[in-house]
């Protein structure tokens, strides 16, 4: 799977640890550790793709089929409300993680008792999730599938760390099937995924059920038509066997993988990868990759210019790049009171949005909840706070998720413009140290223009602890409302008790929104200006070391000087087939 991009990945690492050689042999700090920051930025690109389904859609069988083992259980029985997230590891590691963080690992043939209902009833185990790390070479490259239970515990029982989850998502792989024909359950969870999920891949599985092609047929573009009338556009419906797929790749049978129609799937999602995801990546770390060669190729030329100008000439050049450097220093700290007024700003809109959130929206649910408690009084207490329940679950919980998304949207943007304005102003300072000491030495240059962009803080919701609670129920009732007094005073008391008590506990929830958007606005600001800063040190660094050494050089003898610009020349000689490997990758990415 993804083997274009993987293929494309390898060979971009394979060009940077060339880089990284040349630059320790050099002896760069500076370019070395930032060459190992991409290294790792591409190396560590996760991949998330999500499995979701009604029970019974054979998820699990599938995944099993992408990796070419029986490693989930596949039974009659539903799964508890557990995620299972696998991810690339040299050997098959299983960890439980409960509720108290604490952590055990297992064998295979324990994993039902932790993740089917029948093995742990109702999460008796307060299992949080199960993360398998196994080496398949579907999981390489960050591959991370995600297998999730069936749609109804799913949405019922953790409403919003799942809104919170989808949007982390990179691709959903939405499993349906002839039989049974899709409900009107999995149809809603449908339409909510649509919001979040900006790339699902819509499965017929169980396809060998069907074996007549024109039935098989006529069964998919009824799927089709059932959701293209539930999303109102059109969608594509791949059909698959995942049963056959798992078959054939126990059985190493060719005919059984092919006839599934895995490798179809497996090139789709290839293409959907690299095109749209990793290409952005690849492109990102080559174009500074790229400028680090450049900034090394200078380095070099410098050096020997330097090596044969006079010594008393050369530290007059030398003081006058160290008085440029004075200006630079000058450059960043303007940057950085830049940096801070536009995390002002962009917190100053949040308020304001948040403040609107309060003022406008909010109030007129405060009306629908009191409609919805006057228009039950028939219901006893119990079946009451349960519609109260399940009106603040669909309402505030829901007002809350969209808001959410729509923040992220707005910050998103925000993340775009400053980053383009924000590189700009780093590449135009590089611009100005490396002409300064170009036109000391007269060196052409090659103008090689990187580009960073602040991405927000991608987090894996789902996996990151117990749902937050927008409104505890419980605790807005008093206990006696719901025991021992007449239905009709009891009914009032819920109501009295949830309106006297929302209001402070949506104060609560705004300032937790706040300071969670707070903290990740702040982190990928920091983290962004500190690579600029990076940039403009490993350039500065790289000047002052060939000149540096120079200086050294001169104090030296005839003898020490003519080896010193042997080695350079070699340097120049293995800098030069880096740029050619460099060029192959750009003309290779270039069609992707």
């Amino acid at each position: 799977m993804l083997d274009s991009f993987q293929s494309h990945s390898r060979d971009l690492l394979d060009a940077l640890e060339g880089l990284k050689e040349l630059s320790e042999l050099r002896g760069d700090g500076n370019i070395i550790k930032t060459v190992t920051e991409l290294e790792e930025k591409l190396a560590s690109n996760s991949f998330y793709l999500v499995v979701l389904g009604e029970f019974k859609r054979g998820k699990s069988t599938f995944i099993n089929s992408l990796l070419g083992t029986k490693l989930l259980p596949t039974s009659v029985v539903p799964l508890t409300s557990i995620v299972t997230m696998l991810y690339y590891g040299d050997r098959e590691k299983i960890e439980v993680i409960f509720l108290d963080d604490s952590i055990k690992e297992i064998k295979r043939e324990e994993l039902p008792d932790y993740v089917t209902e029948k093995g742990n009833p109702g999460n008796e185990k307060k299992v949080k999730r199960v993360e398998i790390s196994y080496p398949s070479e579907y999981l390489k490259g960050g591959v991370h599938i995600i297998d999730t239970p069936g749609v109804g515990s799913i949405f019922e029982d953790n409403t919003k760390v799942t809104y919170d989850f989808l949007p982390k998502v990179d691709a959903a792989l939405f499993l349906i099937s002839a039989d049974p024909p899709m409900s009107r359950a999995e149809l809603d969870f449908l339409k909510d995924v649509a919001k979040y999920v900006h790339k699902i891949f819509f499965i017929q599985n169980k396809i060998d059920y069907i074996p007549d092609e024109d039935e098989r047929y006529e069964s998919m573009m009824f799927s089709k038509k059932v959701i293209e009338e539930a999303l109102g556009e059109q969608v594509e419906i791949y059909p698959l066997s995942a049963k056959m797929a798992l078959e054939g790749k126990l059985s190493k049978d060719e005919t059984l993988i092919k006839g599934s129609y895995l490798p179809q799937l497996d090139d789709l999602l290839a293409d959907f990868l690299t095109k749209e995801k990793g290409k952005i990546l690849l492109q990102s770390v080559y174009g500074n990759a790229r400028k680090l060669l450049s900034d090394e190729e200078f380095a070099i030329q410098l050096e020997l210019r330097a090596i044969a100008t006079p010594l008393e000439d050369l530290e007059k050049k030398i003081k006058l790049f160290e008085e440029k450097i004075e200006e630079i220093q000058d450059e960043k700290k303007s940057n950085a009171y830049m940096f801070e007024v536009e995390i002002k700003r962009i917190m100053d809109g949040l308020d304001r949005d948040l403040e609107r959130l309060r003022k406008k929206v909010l109030p007129k649910l405060y009306d629908e909840l009191s409609d919805i408690g006057k228009s039950h009084r028939n219901l006893d207490i119990k079946e009451y706070i349960k519609v109260i329940e399940d009106a603040l679950r669909k309402g505030i919980v829901k007002t809350f998720d969209e808001w959410i998304m729509k923040e992220e949207e707005r910050l998103n943007e925000d993340y775009s413009r400053i980053s383009r304005q924000y590189s700009d102003r780093a590449n135009k300072i590089i611009d100005i140290l490396i002409k300064a000491s170009a036109e000391l030495f007269d060196i052409q240059l090659e103008h090689i223009k990187s580009e960073e962009e602040i991405s927000a803080d991608k987090r894996f919701y789902y996996l990151l602890g117990d749902p937050p609670r927008f409104f505890d129920l419980a605790g807005a009732i008093d206990f006696f409302s719901r025991t021992f007094l007449p239905r009709g005073l009891s009914q009032a008391k819920v109501l009295r008790d949830v309106m006297k008590k929302l209001p402070e506990r949506i104060d609560a929830n705004c300032g937790r929104v706040r300071a969670d958007f707070m903290y990740r606005i702040r982190e990928s600001f920091l983290k962004f200006r500190w690579d600029l800063n990076s940039k403009i040190d490993a350039t500065t660094e790289s000047i002052r070391q060939a000149l540096n050494k120079a200086v050294d050089m001169k104090r030296t003898s005839a003898e020490e000087m003519e080896k010193r610009q042997a080695q350079l020349k070699e340097q120049q000689s293995r800098l030069d087939m880096l740029k050619a490997r460099f060029q192959e990758i750009e003309t290779s990415l270039a069609s992707m």
